[in-house]
């Protein structure tokens, strides 16, 4: 059996988790491209605008 070098991504995109905000199961990545794009587009109207959750998960992933 191969095993791979270098360590595996813990997120492959495909991991969920229960966003507070929208009350629904959404992807990692998904949480972390709406929340990168309200703060940085200052949409305050949306509900992922200085989202903590979201900014958790954008932390952790630049961490890996």
């Amino acid at each position: 059996m191969l095993y791979p070098v270098s360590p595996q991504p813990k997120d492959d995109g495909d991991s969920r988790f229960l966003c507070n905000r929208m009350s629904r199961s959404i992807p990692y990545l998904s949480c972390m491209k709406w929340f990168v794009d309200s703060n940085a587009l200052k949409r305050s109207d949306s509900p992922c605008f200085k989202c903590p959750q979201g900014q958790d998960n954008r932390e952790e992933f630049a961490r890996d």
